[in-house]
C-alpha cells in the first residue's frame, strides 16, 4: 500500500474493536496507523494501550482529519446525525459497518466523500478468521483487510441484506453446541471433555465443507441408512425445525427491507 495508511474509526463498539485488533495484528500492521473516536472510551483506550499504532482522538472530526480511510461504526439510528456533524473530504474512503446503510443510501450523508463501501465483519474477525463482506470492491479496503479473514466481495448491493440475515444464526449455532455439551454432561461426561469434543466436531465439519467447495451431498455423505445421523436429521426435519429456520430468515429479510432508511 506504499506510505502508511491512516485509518480512522468513528464509533468503537465491539465489532469495530475486533476489526481494529485484526488489522493491527495482521500482515498489514506495520503499514497502518489507526485513530479512534472517544466513543466507548474505555474500549478505545484499551486498544491504544495495547498497540503502538493506535491512538484515541479528542473527537470525531479529529478522526476524519487524521484519516485516509474512515471506518464508520456507529449504531444505525445514529448514522445520519453523526455524519451531519462531520466534514468529510472528497478523498476520504468511507467503509461503513452500520447495518441498513448500503452505499446507495450512505453516499448522500458522507458527501463529498466519493468512495463509499459497506463492510460486514463478524466477532471472530478479532481472531483473523471468518468472513468479512465487502461491497463494492475498493482495493485500498480489501488490501487493508488482507489476513483479517476471508474477504467476500459482493457483486450487487441487494446481496448485503441477504448475508446480513444469514449471519443471524450465530447465537443459534452456539446454542446448538451448548445443547450437545449439556446433554453429554448429563450422562456423566466431564464438561471439559464434552466441550473439547463438540467444538472440535463442529470445527472439523466446517473444514470439510470448506475443502469440498460445495455443500451439495455432504449431509447424505455423513449418514448411513438407518444410522444415528439419518435419524437425527430426518426427525428434526419432520419436526419442521429447518423449515422454521427458513421462515425466520425470510421474515427477518422482509423486516429489514421495510426498515431501511428512506
Amino acid at each position: 500500500m506504499g506510505a502508511r495508511l491512516r485509518v480512522g474509526v468513528v464509533g468503537v463498539g465491539t465489532i469495530a474493536a475486533a476489526l481494529v485488533e485484526a488489522i493491527v495484528t495482521g500482515p498489514r500492521a506495520d503499514e497502518v496507523d489507526v485513530v479512534l473516536s472517544p466513543r466507548s472510551r474505555e474500549r478505545a483506550e484499551r486498544l491504544a494501550e495495547g498497540y503502538a499504532a493506535v491512538r484515541v482522538a479528542d473527537g470525531n472530526q479529529e478522526v476524519l482529519d487524521a484519516s485516509d480511510v474512515v471506518l464508520l461504526a456507529v449504531l444505525p439510528p445514529q448514522v445520519a446525525d453523526v455524519c451531519s456533524s462531520l466534514m468529510f473530504r472528497t478523498d476520504h474512503v468511507v467503509a461503513n459497518l452500520a447495518a441498513g446503510w448500503p452505499p446507495s443510501l450512505l453516499g448522500d450523508v458522507v458527501a463529498p466523500a466519493s468512495t463509499v463501501c459497506q463492510l460486514i465483519p463478524l466477532p471472530m474477525v478479532a481472531l483473523r478468521t471468518g468472513p468479512v463482506v465487502l461491497f463494492p470492491h475498493v482495493p485500498v479496503v480489501s488490501d487493508l483487510l488482507e489476513g483479517c479473514g476471508d474477504v467476500v466481495v459482493l457483486e450487487q448491493e441487494s446481496d448485503l441484506l441477504v448475508l446480513n440475515c444469514a449471519s443471524a444464526v450465530m447465537s443459534t449455532y452456539f446454542e446448538l453446541q451448548t445443547t450437545l455439551v449439556g446433554w453429554a454432561t448429563s450422562h456423566g461426561l466431564p464438561l471439559a471433555t464434552a466441550t473439547d469434543y463438540v467444538t472440535s466436531l463442529f470445527s472439523g465439519l466446517a473444514a470439510e465443507g470448506r475443502a469440498a467447495g460445495s455443500l451439495d451431498g455432504l449431509a447424505l455423505a455423513h449418514e448411513t441408512p438407518g444410522g444415528f445421523n439419518e435419524q437425527i436429521r430426518s426427525e428434526l426435519t419432520a419436526a419442521g425445525l429447518l423449515a422454521e429456520l427458513e421462515k425466520q430468515l425470510e421474515h427477518l429479510h422482509a423486516t429489514r427491507l421495510a426498515r431501511r432508511p428512506a
